[in-house]
């Protein structure tokens, strides 16, 4: 009887891990600003080597983020693979991209998102 009584009790646990939990929606602003958004984001996270200084020698020359020209053609479509621009296939780490930030982690979901959403509406210098 004492058996039947625990099994009873342990099949009513349940254990939820943290990918089981639903993301937290950011809160986008409704027009993304490239100053007030996105910039912090690429200082914090890009700078440490897309800087006017390192870039040459830590990316190989490929992108100095401190030049606005530069980082505009990497957001580009027609400059990526898959209809996916270089720096959204890059920050999202998908397939057939460089994963960045490069041997760091990855950007958590929301400021992919306002990335993408600063992107996707043209990636203006706002």
């Amino acid at each position: 009887m004492l058996c039947i009584g625990l099994v009873t009790l342990l099949s009513a646990c349940s254990y939820t891990n943290a990918s089981d939990t639903p993301p937290t929606p950011c809160a986008l602003p409704q027009t993304v600003s490239y100053q007030n958004n996105v910039l912090p984001i690429l200082k914090e996270d890009c700078y440490s080597c897309h800087n006017a200084k390192d870039y040459q020698t830590l990316t190989s020359g490929t992108l100095n983020m401190e030049d606005f020209s530069q980082l505009h053609e990497y957001t580009l479509t027609s400059n990526g693979h898959n209809n996916t621009s270089f720096l959204i296939g890059n920050i999202r780490h998908d397939p057939g991209f460089v994963a960045m930030p490069y041997g760091g982690g990855k950007l958590d979901d929301c400021e992919i998102a306002t990335i993408e959403a600063w992107v996707n509406a043209g990636a203006p210098q706002n």
